[in-house]
């Protein structure tokens, strides 16, 4: 699902927003404390949504208030553990919780021309955020979001950078699309120094014709890129090297999360739900459930046989579910219908 234009903008083929990935746990016997977000757009009153769960994605409420999110579409979120989450919102907004999301809090984001709409989000040592968005913009904080570097819009040649993943204080990839006279190429970058320097990656098999969504990683050695009409290129040498994949269908990947170096899981557009267990050499359709005709655009795991998906109804109208499993998707159930387009969730993992 193409987010070009941001939230306003629907056409045919859609990207996704996106980097989602967290290094997932091994697994569980029971889900009674375990806390997850989810976030989407305004909803028919004009507020920008938030859905809290305090038992593992079985049941929702309503966090946050009209007087702070009037206005504003939420695009992404990242849960480091029950008590503090961070989203990134329209208009370089961005927020986060310390008491569980009781309370939202106000970060003061740098200034930026245009005031771009965010969507990528990715957090490290619950202080280095790493955030990006339309135009080229891609900034970072290593104090918790007192203070903020902005990088040069151009490096990222002024696309609407999707995704965004950091591996570990030095080690951050950027993902994207380029709008070009033969249409969206996609754009993908990084940086080994934390951000002093950036170097754009080319695949190989002209691959970048297809505009990238989202890039995730299992460790500094796996890397997965993704995006539209299903394609996706994956790394197994720290990015030194790329191997092209066959698309998993013609519908886009909007999010992607690595249970290992072999195994991961995708959410399409077209309620489309995909696994691998052998690094991306065969996939596995399973089956979605709740209201049909949607964009699945978000996806993150618990434990290797629980995780949620969360997607948005692919008309115009105003509308949005959460789904989950706990069998490692042989069976998926819904667990909320919303009222507003959802747009990402997230598991707290510590």
């Amino acid at each position: 699902m193409r987010t070009s234009l941001w939230f306003l903008v629907v056409s045919t083929t859609f990207l996704a927003l996106v980097s989602c990935s967290k290094t997932s746990t091994p697994d569980q016997p029971g889900e009674a404390s375990i806390v997850a977000w989810a976030v989407g757009s305004m909803d028919t009153n004009g507020i920008g949504t938030i859905l809290h769960s305090a038992d593992a994605g079985e049941t929702w409420v309503r966090q946050g208030d009209s007087t702070m999110f009037g206005g504003i579409d939420i695009s992404n979120v990242w849960a480091i553990d029950s008590n503090n989450a961070w989203i990134v919102c329209s208009g370089n907004r961005i927020f986060r919780t310390i008491d569980g999301g009781v309370n939202w809090i106000p970060v003061l984001t740098p200034y930026i021309p245009g005031n771009p709409n965010l969507c990528g989000l990715s957090i490290l040592n619950n202080t280095t955020i790493w955030v990006s968005g339309e135009n080229g913009t891609v900034y970072s904080s290593t104090d918790a979001g007192n203070n903020w570097t902005v990088y040069d819009s151009t490096i990222f040649r002024h696309g609407m950078m999707q995704g965004i993943h950091a591996i570990s204080e030095n080690i951050i990839y950027v993902a994207g699309e380029l709008a070009t006279l033969s249409g969206l190429w996609g754009f993908l970058a990084r940086t080994l120094n934390g951000g002093t320097t950036w170097d754009s990656i080319t695949l190989p098999g002209g691959y970048n014709q297809h505009a990238w969504i989202g890039v995730t990683s299992v460790d500094s050695s796996c890397i997965v890129v993704y995006g539209q009409t299903g394609h996706y290129s994956v790394s197994r040498n720290g990015g030194n090297t790329w191997t092209n994949g066959e698309a998993v269908s013609p519908s886009d990947i909007n999010c992607l999360v690595m249970l290992s170096a072999d195994a991961y899981w995708t959410a399409n557009d077209y309620d489309k739900i995909y696994k691998t267990f052998d690094g991306g050499e065969s996939w596995v359709e399973q089956p979605s459930t709740g209201p049909s005709g949607f964009f699945l655009v978000g996806i993150d795991n618990y434990y290797s046989q629980t995780a949620l998906i969360v997607g948005q109804s692919a008309t115009f109208e105003n509308a949005g579910k959460i789904i989950k499993t706990t069998d490692g998707g042989n069976h998926w159930y819904l667990r909320h219908a919303s009222p507003s387009r959802l747009w990402k969730v997230s598991y707290a993992k510590n």
